[in-house]
C-alpha cells in the first residue's frame, strides 16, 4: 500500500472514529475520548447523562468518581450501544463500597466512630469503527478497515463522613487508527459529592486532566517521511446536583458542562420508580449555553429488575434521539447484584 493510500485511509478511519463523538458540537466530534460524551449505560443515558451527582441506584462511577462508595452491593455493570453507521460502544464495570466500621454498624448514623467508608470501581469502555471501505489513490477497492479507542479505568473513592465524598479516576487509553498507528496514553478524574440538604447533594468534576494521544507514523512512513502529533483531550469542568423526593420515587439531575474547547452546555434529567420493580426516566442533552451548534439530544429509559436466587439483575434500556445520526440509538444494560 503506497503512501498516498495510507493518508487516505487514515482520514477515513480518523473521521469514522470522531464520530462516535459528539457529532452536533463541531469542537468536539473530533476530540480523541469523544465516546465518553455518550454516557455509560443505559441509565445515565436514559436520564440525559445527568448523573454526577446522582447517589442513588445503580452507580456509573465514571460519572464522578465521588460516586463509587455509595454502591453497596458488589455490582457487575454491562451496556451496548445500537449505533448506526457501524459504530461500536461497549462498557463494563464492578463497582463495590468498601464499609470500615465498629461494632459491627452498618451506615454513619448507626455508629459515629466509623472511620470511613470507601469505593473502589473496575471498568472499560470500548468504542470502535467497522466496515470502513478501503480505497487506494485511483479509487479501487482494497478491503475493510476498522479503527477503536479503549479506555481502562480504576477509581477509589473516600466517603469522609455522611455528607462528603471525594475520588479519583485513574484511566489508561490506548488507540488504534490504522495498523501500525497506535497510541496510548494517561490521564485522570477528580470529583467531589457533597450533600447540602438531606436529599440534594451537589457534585464537583474535573475530567481528562492530563489525557492525551501522541500518534508516530514512522512505522508506516519511514524515519525521515514519518511524524509525531500530540492531539489532548478536551478537559471537562463540571457541576452536578441531584435531588431525591421524600418518599424516594422521583430522583432529578442536572449538570453544567465547561470543556476547554470553549464550550459550554447543560443536561437534565429525571427518573420515576412506578413500582419498586419498575423505573421509567426521561432526559436531555446538548442544551447548549454558549452559542456552539449543538442540537438537543432527547432521552428516554426504563428498568425493571427482578431477584433471582443469590442475585438481583436489572435490565435498563434507554432510547437516545440523534440530531445527525441516519437513526437514533439504542442502549441496552444488564446490571447484576450479587
Amino acid at each position: 500500500m503506497n503512501s498516498k493510500t495510507v493518508q487516505i485511509a487514515i482520514v477515513v478511519m480518523f473521521t469514522g472514529l470522531s464520530t462516535i463523538g459528539w457529532q452536533a458540537n463541531a469542537q468536539l466530534e473530533s476530540v480523541p475520548g469523544g465516546f465518553g460524551l455518550y454516557g455509560y449505560g443505559a441509565r445515565g443515558a436514559g436520564m440525559g447523562n445527568a448523573a454526577g451527582a446522582v447517589t442513588t441506584g445503580r452507580i456509573a462511577a465514571l460519572y464522578n468518581p465521588a460516586l463509587a462508595p455509595f454502591q453497596s452491593d458488589h455490582q457487575v455493570y454491562t451496556s451496548h450501544a445500537f449505533l448506526s453507521l457501524d459504530r461500536q460502544l461497549e462498557y463494563i464495570s464492578y463497582t463495590k463500597s468498601l464499609t470500615l466500621r465498629h461494632k459491627g454498624a452498618r451506615h454513619f448514623e448507626d455508629d459515629p466512630d466509623i472511620q470511613s467508608i470507601a469505593g473502589v470501581s473496575f471498568s472499560w469502555v470500548h468504542a470502535g469503527v467497522s466496515n470502513i471501505d478501503g480505497r487506494d489513490a485511483d479509487g479501487f477497492k482494497t478491503g475493510e478497515l476498522s479503527t477503536f479507542e479503549n479506555q481502562f479505568s480504576i477509581t477509589v473513592a473516600n466517603r469522609f463522613s455522611d455528607r462528603f465524598s471525594i475520588g479519583l479516576n485513574f484511566k489508561f487509553y490506548y488507540s488504534q487508527l490504522y495498523q501500525d498507528v497506535t497510541s496510548s496514553g494517561f490521564g485522570f478524574d477528580i470529583g467531589i459529592l457533597y450533600s447540602l440538604f438531606p436529599r440534594f447533594t451537589i457534585g464537583l468534576i474535573t475530567q481528562e486532566l492530563g489525557s492525551k494521544y501522541e500518534w508516530d507514523t514512522s512505522k508506516l512512513y519511514g524515519v525521515q517521511n514519518g511524524n509525531q502529533t500530540t492531539d489532548p483531550f478536551a478537559r471537562h469542568y463540571r457541576i452536578a446536583g441531584s435531588y431525591l423526593s421524600p418518599d424516594s420515587s422521583v430522583t432529578i439531575g442536572a449538570e453544567v458542562d465547561v470543556t476547554s474547547r470553549k464550550t459550554t452546555f447543560a443536561r437534565l434529567g429525571v427518573e420515576y420508580r412506578i413500582v419498586p420493580q419498575v423505573t421509567v426516566r426521561a432526559g436531555v442533552d446538548n442544551l447548549e449555553i454558549t452559542d456552539t451548534g449543538m442540537e438537543p439530544r432527547p432521552s428516554f429509559g426504563f428498568t425493571v429488575w427482578k431477584p433471582l436466587a443469590a442475585f438481583v439483575v436489572d435490565i435498563t434500556y434507554a432510547f437516545i434521539v440523534e440530531p445527525v445520526a441516519p437513526s437514533s440509538t439504542h442502549v441496552l444494560s444488564v446490571i447484576v447484584l450479587l
